[in-house]
């Protein structure tokens, strides 16, 4: 699935991790696309839902989406028919 480049957005996992959100697959469920750097593995291209969960993840790697960037990346990916 083709997916839409936006403007990074820089913010931490709910564990502190550095994560750059690089852009969106509104018909994917997990429609967040972006990079991870996690002690674990590196700096890892990986994919979130619109509640922030990450995809094969953990806890520490999900997303606050109560952060302004991410709730206005959210309402952008719901008007783009994510769902």
């Amino acid at each position: 699935m083709a997916i839409i480049q936006i403007d990074p957005i820089n913010v931490q996992s709910r564990g502190g991790h550095a994560v750059t959100i690089t852009g969106l697959r509104p018909m994917d469920t997990d429609c967040i696309v972006g990079r991870i750097v996690t002690p674990g593995k590196n700096l890892s291209n990986e994919q979130w839902n619109l509640s922030g969960i990450m995809r094969g993840g953990v806890d520490t790697t999900n997303l606050d989406m109560s952060l302004p960037a991410l709730e206005e990346l959210a309402r952008l990916a719901r008007q783009l028919g994510a769902a």
